[in-house]
Parts: structure tokens; C-alpha cells; sequence
């Protein structure tokens, strides 16, 4: 089944980069970026130059910049997702901004309140309440309801984002799994 030592090697690379998925897609779950986990094993291996074939070695490099290209594209999404939300019920510059900060902070409040899963509540939480608050600032009307629309909307988007951002860090996964089986045979 397995013949050379390069193969040997491939297997080792593909287990542990399923294994730093899956890892990487229960970090995001609870609200830490761990997509970022296969693209830094493949860096790492790229940059130690184990394998020793020249093909081998460019496939590993471009490999590690496709995983954390996809790693810092789904965190530009995820971060970005809020905000555009925002912007499409009619939210102000103040009431985005808000978005971004309720989401950083609440991310952090959320993983230090309720550990494991709130992180995620505190992200979307924290990004509706910026978004209402900034948005309440900017327009300083009582009893409009233009400030709770940009909240939820904002929380509506950042949830997308998160499911964005899930979905990318699973092809990553399968890539990875596709891989480690495709080394086995």
C-alpha cells in the first residue's frame, strides 16, 4: 500500500493537516480564528523544505498560500459582514462602526462570561448592540425604530459571515481528509 518514504511522509503531512482542521473548525466555533491552522502547517512544512523533490516543495508553497489565502479571505468576510448588513438597512457610518467594536468587544466579553460558546453569542450580540448604539447616537430620534433595524440587521450579517467562514474552514477540512485519503492508496 504505502511504498516510499515519500508517501510515508504525505500521510503524516494529510493527518496532521486533518487534525489541525478539525481542530481550527472547533476553535472557530467558539469564537477564536482557527482557520488559520492548516495554511501555518503547510507554511511551516514549506519552509522547513522536508520533502525533497523540487515539485513537492512548490506544490507545498502553493498549497500553504492558497489554505491561508482562503484563511484570510473568510475573516475579511466574517468581519465585514456585520458592517454590510448594517449598510443595507440604512445604517450610518457611526452605527457601523459600532458594529465593528461591539463585535471585537463582545467576542471577548463573551469568551471570558461563557466559555466555549460565548465567544460566538458575545460576537453576534456585541455586533447588534454596536450597531444599535451607534446608530441611536447618530440619529438621536426617540422612538424611531431605524436604530434596532441596523442591529439586527448587523447581527443578521455577521451570522452570515460566521457561516462563511465555517463553510470555508470545512472545504479546508475535506480538502485535507480528501488528501490523507487519497495518500492511503
Amino acid at each position: 500500500m504505502l511504498e516510499s518514504l515519500s508517501e510515508h511522509f504525505a500521510l503524516f503531512y494529510y493527518l496532521l493537516q486533518c487534525f489541525g482542521s478539525f481542530i481550527g473548525l472547533v476553535l472557530i466555533t467558539i469564537g477564536i480564528p482557527g482557520q488559520f491552522l492548516p495554511g501555518i502547517i503547510a507554511l511551516v512544512f514549506w519552509l522547513l523544505g522536508i520533502e525533497a523533490t523540487e515539485e513537492a516543495i512548490r506544490f507545498r508553497g502553493f498549497e500553504s498560500l492558497v489554505l491561508l489565502g482562503l484563511a484570510v479571505g473568510a475573516e475579511i468576510i466574517e468581519f465585514l459582514s456585520g458592517l454590510i448588513g448594517g449598510r443595507a438597512a440604512g445604517s450610518s457610518r457611526r452605527g457601523a462602526f459600532g458594529a465593528i467594536i461591539g463585535g471585537f468587544i463582545g467576542g471577548i466579553f463573551g469568551n471570558l462570561l461563557i466559555p466555549l460558546i460565548g465567544g460566538l453569542i458575545g460576537i453576534l450580540m456585541g455586533t447588534g448592540l454596536g450597531a444599535f448604539v451607534g446608530e441611536r447616537q447618530a440619529t438621536a430620534a426617540d422612538g424611531d425604530s431605524q436604530p434596532l433595524k441596523v442591529g439586527i440587521a448587523s447581527m443578521i450579517g455577521r451570522a452570515v459571515g460566521l457561516m462563511a467562514k465555517l463553510s470555508l474552514a470545512m472545504a479546508c477540512f475535506l480538502y485535507c481528509l480528501f488528501s490523507l485519503i487519497r495518500a492511503l492508496w
